[in-house]
């Protein structure tokens, strides 16, 4: 432990006092407040100035005067370190004076408590409270008062307790108005008008009291024997009287030396007085023996002798029993002699230090100019410009049953932008409500504007219509604005088919109609189905599917007879939202002939019908002409069907415009009960592939590949697509514009990919089949 007794050192500046016990062990009192360095050995603290527009300086958005604006922040540490080099010089200086065999050791001083504060013009820092153990959750400190917006410092911060230990850093942050900023930056030169002042509490061993005390018992005994008779009784007063006069005659001496002072000293100063009274008690015992006092009454002589029997425990009872008191004895010779008792004691007692330093030194330290402090903001400049991204989400909640959008966005040069890499968002937001929107501002960057990329991710609730996935994503998209409007509708399609029974129907006939409804997308297929029947005549199936994906809806309808039996209608697809169904077996089924588009262009329209049915020895033809005069009138064709399966027939047609143009088609084949007709479809080509057969896996087959080509060299037309196949089923409608209406041959080639990874290939083939069967199974070879 640190002794404030002797021997003390001064070494340039530096105090330092020796342990109490330790004679190799010394410590060194704090150096003053100074700056902390980082690692680099550069000081720690930064003087930052916000320098906006001038309008903005001068005057407030209400027009009142803007001195007090906030436009500087102070920050900067300190600490209370020597330089390495002063310490090694201090224990050489000391292993010299103090001819020591090894060298000392020297330590800063073990601190028990301590507080720092900064002042700074008009604020000095607030001390942390006293943790109060009845109370743990004590108030928030109040607030600043109402005119801590006048104030120089409007913030003024603290650490409020330095580190206690090493060296002791401290740190410090200030706020200052506009006046403030000024009256600082306009300071450097000179003396600044802020301190940081350090409150430390450390404990050492301290010479609390000496008492000497020095007895003759000889010369006190004559001196008692000749003032005293030897039957004289006297009481406790007496002997204190006869005590002083003892050192009055310098026959018992005490001498006492206080060290200490206020309540430090009040304590000693009662340790003191029990050594005069302990010193009383001695001499009671060398020249004094207890005796009933003959002026008062006497209590139980056999109790007095018991307990009279030393001089201390007369002592003890005096006050018990005021008829005990003493009478001189004779003390033999062997009982006289002398005394001496010299009698130290040490305290260890607390003391404080406040080292202290105006911010000015620090500058003096490092020679710090105001360009090595200084920072100055332009809040004008153009890199303090910023980008606000507005994002909202335009989607039927509800309707659509979404239960959330969620939206990554990042703002980055396209340069430096990957979306195959699928980079982390740099902003993410969640959209669950039709009022939902967003901003986020950003550091604008003019090398990229306000260029930014987007994802966004629509998840569906469980009450969703049925879909491919429960969720569907955009991808990364760019976007050249700092607005944007989602439409998550942009990645999906609803689809909806219901399919009514015509008031017609003949329930007489058929008990019931089995709907089976499908849509595939080739990755997904969702299928359902329903019986109707006269109570319950109409169905619907809706859904969700890729907005890539053919919007047609397959269907296939199977009529049970009333008689028992079942007539099936084979698949197939529509893009309608709306399927009529009707008697499959009318008496002679009828084709309605129907003229659409300009009909002021048509001089003559001739359509040329003609159905065959070999197998059953049918084979009709009939020609159905229209002209000015019934153009507008739909005509009616009835077809002499055997077997109900074969509905399907053929038609040519040739118009006669008002030019005198002829435009020929030829024969195709159809199966609609109302044909249409007219200059607007005579150019028009559609063909329905159809794949027909045991399921691929039978055969090894993954998928079935349709490639459909059309060539009109002479007119330079050129058409191809491709269809895929999982599965047995309808394809798409393939749809051309034709330039010659008699040119409808077109080519096909299946390729069929094997589950070995091989493929298989009809080769190409032509044909002008308006419904193109074809087969699962691949070709040999």
């Amino acid at each position: 432990m640190l002794s404030f007794g002797p021997p003390y050192f001064q070494v340039e500046g530096m105090t330092v006092m020796s342990d109490f016990h330790d004679p190799l062990q010394f410590y060194y009192f704090p150096n003053r407040p100074k700056l902390s360095v980082d690692e680099q050995g550069r000081p720690a603290i930064r003087f930052i100035i916000l320098k906006e527009a001038q309008d903005e300086i001068e005057r407030n958005p209400d027009g009142t005067a803007a001195e007090d604006d906030v436009a500087g922040f102070l920050v900067f540490d300190t600490d209370l370190a020597w330089d390495s080099e002063a310490v090694r010089k201090a224990e050489r200086f000391i292993k010299r004076e103090m001819d020591l065999a090894d060298t000392p050791r020297l330590a800063p001083l073990p601190y028990k408590g301590g507080t720092v504060q900064l002042t700074f013009l008009d604020r000095t820092t607030e001390l942390p409270k006293p943790a109060d153990p009845t109370n743990p959750n004590p108030p928030p400190p109040p607030a600043d008062p109402v005119d801590a917006q006048q104030r120089w410092v409007p913030f003024l911060k603290s650490s409020g307790v330095p580190s206690l230990y090493g060296d002791n850093r401290a740190i410090f942050s200030a706020m200052l108005s506009r006046k403030a900023t000024k009256l600082l930056y306009g300071a450097f030169e000179g003396f600044m008008p802020a301190g940081v002042v350090y409150n430390l509490e450390f404990v050492g061993m301290q010479t609390a009291y000496r008492v000497d005390v020095q007895a003759d018992w000889e010369q006190a005994y004559h001196f008692i024997q000749e003032h005293f008779g030897l039957d004289l009784v006297f009481v406790t007063v007496d002997l204190d009287d006869i005590v002083e006069r003892l050192e009055e005659e310098k026959i018992i001496s005490i001498k006492a030396s206080l060290e200490l002072e206020g309540e430090e000293a009040a304590v000693v100063e009662e340790e003191f007085n029990q050594v005069r009274k302990d010193l009383t008690e001695l001499v009671l015992e060398k020249f004094f023996e207890p005796a009933p006092n003959p002026n008062e009454a006497t209590p139980d002589d056999q109790t007095v002798s018991t307990v009279l029997s030393t001089a201390r425990q007369v002592r003890n009872i005096v006050h018990l029993w005021p008829s005990a008191g003493y009478s001189r004895r004779e003390v033999s010779t062997e009982e006289i002699r002398s005394i001496q008792v010299d009698y130290t004691v040490n305290k260890a007692v607390s003391r404080k230090i406040a080292p202290q330093a105006h911010i000015s030194l620090f500058f003096e330290d490092f020679g710090l100019t105001k360009e090595d402090v200084v920072t100055v903001v332009d809040g004008n400049d153009a890199l303090w410009n910023t980008t606000t991204f507005d994002a909202m989400v335009n989607a039927d909640y509800a309707g659509d049953a979404i239960h959330s959008v969620a939206l990554d966005v990042q703002y980055r040069s396209p340069d430096h932008f990957d979306p195959l890499a699928d980079p982390d968002a740099e902003w993410s937001f969640l959209f669950d409500s039709p009022e939902d929107r967003v901003k986020r501002s950003s550091w604008y960057n003019p090398d990229i504007g306000h260029q930014y990329f987007y994802r966004y991710s629509v998840f569906f609730k469980p009450s969703a219509l049925p879909g491919p996935t429960h969720s569907v994503s955009s991808g990364w998209r760019p976007h050249d604005s700092q607005l944007l409007v989602i439409s998550p509708d942009e990645l999906y399609r609803r689809l909806a088919l219901e399919v009514q029974v015509d008031t017609s129907f003949p329930w007489d006939r058929y008990s019931g109609v089995f709907v089976h409804l499908r849509h595939s997308t080739g990755a997904w297929t969702h299928e359902d189905s329903k019986l109707l029947h006269k109570g319950d005549s109409s169905f619907r199936m809706a859904l969700r599917t890729d907005k890539a994906a053919d919007p047609g809806i397959d269907y296939r309808l199977s009529y049970l007879k009333a008689g028992g039996g079942t007539v099936e209608e084979g698949w197939q697809r529509t893009s309608s939202d709306l399927v009529i169904v009707r008697d499959p077996m009318p008496p002679r089924p009828k084709v309605r002939i129907v003229v659409a588009g300009d009909r002021t262009r048509i001089l003559n329209l001739i359509v040329d019908l003609r159905y065959s049915d070999p197998a059953n020895g049918v084979a009709a033809s009939e020609s159905v002409v229209f002209d000015t005069s019934n153009i507008h009138t739909a005509q009616v064709w009835e077809i002499p069907v055997v077997d109900p399966a074969k509905r399907r027939y053929e038609y040519g047609q040739t118009i006669i415009d008002v030019d005198g143009n002829v435009t020929s088609t030829g024969f195709q084949q159809e199966d609609k009960s109302t044909l249409t007709v007219g200059e607007t479809f005579v150019k028009l080509m559609e063909v329905q592939p159809e794949l027909v057969g045991p399921p691929l896996s039978a055969n090894s087959v993954e998928r079935i590949v349709l490639t459909l080509r059309y060539d009109d060299d002479a007119n330079n037309v050129h058409e191809e697509e491709q269809q895929s196949f999982a599965q047995p089923g309808m394809g798409a409608p393939w749809r051309l514009k034709l330039q010659d209406a008699s040119l409808r041959d077109y080519s096909y080639e299946l390729t069929y990919v094997l589950n070995t990874g091989f493929e298989k290939s009809t080769g190409r083939r032509s044909t002008r089949d308006r419904f193109l069967m074809l087969s699962t199974v691949p070709p040999r070879g």
